[in-house]
């Protein structure tokens, strides 16, 4: 039994001598967890912009006389595109800015009037006319205000400011087979309405979705006969568009 004996001193002293060397290593700290950095809102941006749009604008026939008043009411729709500059500031999750944007625009549409022949006890006094015409804004642009709400790299906001545009009319009257041209332009000058999100998908760069509503002022009056003018209202306008920006730190 004496070398039974010799064995398991050995090993106790083996499992006693490591038991001790472990507790003088030096205890190693856990591994500190550093929070991610929450994104930052603040500074200038600048980027480009492509949507569509779907506007109504009533244009209406009247006549100096009293004998000729119709209206139509149009549709004027088409494709936008253009570029925007801004400035955010963030307070805690709040996000305050200004933006401006300036767009060109394939937005048109196609109406016309017919005013039929007038005639006396023997004669023809005024003969049918037929006058087509296209509606069109050529560019537009806004001034804007935006509040918005960051959940770190999403930012829901809303926005509203200044409108400003310029649209023409252009057409034909033909009368007793005489075909005359006649356009006119004018500026708009209104207000804007709508939201969005957007979102930080890198440092620099961030992706956006924007509804605006825009109320412009009246269109142009433009003389189409003798005593009779195309008098444009006023032009509503919904948009929608994608855009991307890029921040400059």
């Amino acid at each position: 039994m004496r070398p039974l004996s010799v064995v398991i001193a050995a090993l106790t002293s083996t499992a006693f001598a490591q038991f001790a060397f472990a507790a003088d290593l030096p205890v190693k700290a856990p591994a500190r967890v550093i929070a991610p950095v929450a994104y930052n809102w603040t500074g200038f941006y600048a980027g480009l912009n492509i949507g569509g749009s779907w506007g109504r604008q009533d244009n209406s026939l009247v006549s100096t006389t009293g004998l000729v008043e119709f209206t139509n009411s149009d549709h004027i729709d088409g494709v936008i595109g253009g570029g925007q500059i801004g400035y955010n500031w963030q307070a805690n999750q709040w996000v305050f800015g200004i933006e401006a944007d300036f767009q060109g625009s394939g937005q048109k549409g196609n109406g016309s009037f017919f005013i039929p022949a007038v005639g006396g006890n023997l004669a023809l006094v005024i003969p049918s006319s037929s006058i087509p015409y296209e509606d069109k804004l050529n560019w537009f642009g806004t001034v804007r205000g935006r509040v918005g709400y960051a959940f770190d790299r999403w930012l829901p906001y809303v926005t509203g400011g200044w409108a400003f545009g310029h649209g023409e009319i252009s057409g034909t009257r033909t009368t007793a087979g005489v075909t005359t041209a006649f356009s006119g332009s004018e500026n708009y000058s209104g207000w804007t309405v709508g939201g969005g999100v957007e979102w930080a998908f890198a440092n620099n760069w961030s992706a956006k979705v924007e509804y605006l509503y825009i109320a412009f002022g009246d269109g142009p009056t433009v003389p189409v006969a003798t005593g009779v003018n195309l008098v444009s209202g006023k032009m509503t306008d919904n948009i929608v568009r994608l855009g991307v920006n890029y921040k400059f730190y």
